[in-house]
């Protein structure tokens, strides 16, 4: 029988009891610059963009359908951080901190629903079509591949909060959220089609504000952090920067599984969409923004006492960290 005299309680790990706490001013600004900054998908004119599609070549309209399908891989984060929002409601994380996730899960929904409405404006079938070649056959297979490499780091992604904290789970973020703010910077400068600049312009403010939030957490978590998990954090940055590279500058050697073509026909895709002005940054400009999220995070870890790992691809020393595998990985979506 319960004892109704006394407090009840309650599970561990649970959504209950409620707590409210607005102690956290930078969190609670953060928030609130989220909620300024929405933007709505369904206000870019998909219409006109369908028209402008109409006027390019198969090859051309294939590619962009291609890239963008490329980059859903990484876009499909909603239910990442709808999954976030749930165990830091279980673990009883910073309110701010909470509320702070649902604007970054609304964020990745309506960056997904670009990729989408993108594809269906230029090749509505992709990547569900016949090929008619062996190229489209490949960059049909790439991207299939590559989603086949998303869902194998799904569990790992589950099983994440089992193994670390939330503080290096989201700090892991880090390095992915600097690279990517550049990189769609760039491409909302090149891109000759309004539409595509406007996406990759706001996708470009959100992106910063979620470098903005991996930042915080390492500022609240930093001087809690054992040395191990310091450790764990320059393990996962270098994790980071192998996953996303696969879009954001070329594939890794030995980390994902994908055709034995895939760099080949990655490279020429991204061409034919880079001149259809689709706004691509080029190898150049995508080392550029490597180099310096490495610098902009860099500098950040070291405040902090975090060591930045060595990232030999860019030539960028650090910490070396040896060969990583499956179970090491918390994938950055």
């Amino acid at each position: 029988m319960e004892d109704y005299s006394s407090d009840p309680t309650f599970p561990k790990l649970n959504v209950y009891p409620l707590h409210w706490r607005f102690d956290n001013e930078a969190a609670w600004r953060l928030y609130r610059r989220a909620k300024r900054e929405q933007w709505d998908e369904d206000e870019i004119n998909w219409l006109k963009l369908r028209e402008i599609a109409s006027g390019l070549d198969r090859k051309q309209r294939l590619a962009i359908a291609y890239w963008w399908a490329m980059l859903s891989n990484f876009d499909n984060a909603t239910p990442v951080f709808a999954y976030a929002v749930v165990k830091g409601s279980e673990m009883h994380a910073h309110n701010a901190v909470n509320a702070l996730l649902t604007t970054i899960t609304y964020d990745e929904n309506r960056h997904n629903l670009v990729c989408g409405r993108s594809i269906d404006a230029v090749f509505p079938d992709f990547p569900n079509f016949k090929p008619q070649d062996e190229i489209e056959r490949r960059a049909r297979l790439n991207v299939l591949w590559t989603w086949y490499n998303g869902s194998r780091y799904w569990e790992a992604y589950l099983k994440a909060y089992q193994k670390y904290s939330m503080d290096v789970l989201f700090t892991s973020f880090m390095m992915g959220e600097a690279a990517a703010t550049t990189v769609f910077t760039g491409a909302s400068r090149n891109a000759k089609v309004d539409q595509f600049r406007e996406a990759f312009k706001n996708t470009a403010v959100d992106e910063t504000r979620h470098y903005a939030f991996t930042h915080l957490i390492l500022t609240d978590a930093a001087s809690r952090m054992s040395d191990e998990e310091k450790k764990l954090v320059t393990k996962q940055i270098r994790a980071g920067f192998v996953f996303l590279s696969l879009i954001t500058y070329k594939k890794p050697s030995d980390f994902w599984k994908l055709p034995p073509w895939f760099q080949e026909v990655h490279d020429q895709m991204e061409e034919l969409a880079r001149e259809a002005g689709l706004g691509i940054p080029t190898a150049d400009e995508k080392e550029r923004a490597w180099r310096d999220a490495v610098i902009k995070v860099g500098a950040a870890l070291k405040r902090y006492g975090v060591k930045m790992p060595a990232i030999p691809e860019l030539n960028v020393t650090g910490e070396e960290i040896e060969e990583l595998s499956e179970e090491d990985v918390i994938p950055v979506f």
